[in-house]
């Protein structure tokens, strides 16, 4: 009797003319797919009656069935963090595979064992875990890019975090703000560096006075609340405030009110990571939504198609795409790492005030 044999997420998404990571993400029901080919995906799915075999399929290929993600101790707890990894485990589940979080010391000999690639997420410069890894046999993806100096990774998939910068920046000044002040996050990573840059150049091009505090690797919201009051607390204080380490504006609301001003209308406050804390903040605050969960998503389907070996990205998954010209300038030299550029987005809320009034009609000429 001949063995049928089983249909398989290669098949899946040579017949929907897709790659596998863009496989994945329809059938997760996750990324910015386009309707149309969510839909395709899952009908051809549907109709070659696919299903994961989970432990044939690792068997078949001597693998481990798991992704690791490193978090450096730094992130813990850090709600950006913790989305961006919920994100990868619902498109590694979509493709029979689970994620094994790694931190510290445990990303070593033993942990490379059970785990087929890692995602990175903000690596920073100075961690010598993040090196090993990059350094070692098993396929990286960086969620952001790596900052120079150390191994390439296999992809990456990262933010224009200074154009991000600049929209937030353009923004509060389109509010009346005219000394805005930056709580800036650690630059050893190439996001906050960006942050950073993004927002000297902006006041250089605008010919405003920075004004730059700095906030410690691991702040607690007293560090930040600390900063906060100092900056409005003087004589010659700032009218905005974009606090850039994940969660820490709530606490620059806080020093505010402590100090008397109304937040929105004597000063604004902004944050460069948005989440839930921002929405339900009272009132709640401006920010960068940086998507961590698609982020996460977008960067499991990645390593999911470096581990396949088909080198095709996520196809329409919703960021910008390929990097094209740019991958060598954006990977830090890198010509050969598949690069996906990702979309984020300004959402405005009470913090940064009301808008200016709609300018008065032009008189008319009798």
């Amino acid at each position: 009797m001949n063995r049928v044999r089983a249909t398989t997420l290669e098949d899946v998404a040579r017949a929907a003319g897709v790659s596998r990571a863009t496989v994945s993400l329809a059938l997760a029901g996750t990324g910015r797919l386009s309707d149309e080919t969510r839909a395709r995906v899952r009908a051809v799915a549907a109709e070659l009656d696919y299903t994961v075999n989970v432990g044939a399929s690792n068997l078949r290929r001597a693998r481990a069935g798991a992704l690791g993600v490193y978090l450096p101790e730094s992130t813990n707890g850090l709600a950006y963090y913790m989305d961006f990894v919920f994100g990868a485990v619902e498109t590694a589940a979509a493709s029979g595979q689970s994620v094994t979080i790694v931190a510290g010391a445990a990303a070593g000999e033993r942990a490379r064992a059970h785990v087929d690639g890692y995602i990175l997420i903000d690596p920073p410069d100075d961690d010598p875990v993040v090196r090993r890894i990059l350094g070692g046999r098993l396929p990286v993806v960086s969620g952001e890019r790596v900052p120079s100096g150390l191994p390439a990774p296999w992809g990456v998939v990262y933010s224009d975090h200074r154009r991000g910068m600049t929209a937030l920046m353009n923004h509060v000044a389109e509010r009346g703000a005219a000394r805005p002040a930056l709580i800036a996050p650690p630059a050893n990573t190439v996001w906050g560096s960006e942050v950073r840059h993004a927002y000297l150049a902006w006041c250089a091009d605008n010919g405003v006075q920075p004004i730059v505090r700095e906030s410690p690797e691991r702040f607690m919201p007293d560090d930040v609340r600390r900063v906060a009051t100092e900056l409005l607390g003087g004589g010659d204080r700032p009218d905005a405030i974009i606090s850039a380490p994940d969660g820490s504006a709530v606490g620059a609301v806080s020093a505010a009110r402590a100090l008397g001003l109304e937040v929105g209308t004597d000063v604004l406050i902004t944050a460069y990571a948005d989440s839930l804390a921002m929405q339900m903040a009272d009132p709640p605050i401006t920010a960068i939504d940086l998507r961590a969960r698609d982020f996460g998503r977008h960067c499991a389907a990645m390593l999911l198609s470096a581990l396949d070996g088909d080198g095709e990205g996520v196809g329409d998954g919703g960021g910008s795409g390929n990097a094209g010209d740019d991958v060598e300038a954006e990977t830090g030299g890198h010509s050969d790492v598949e690069a996906e550029v990702f979309t984020i987005d300004l959402r405005v809320r009470a913090s940064t005030g009301a808008p200016p009034p709609p300018a008065p009609p032009a008189p008319t000429t009798p």
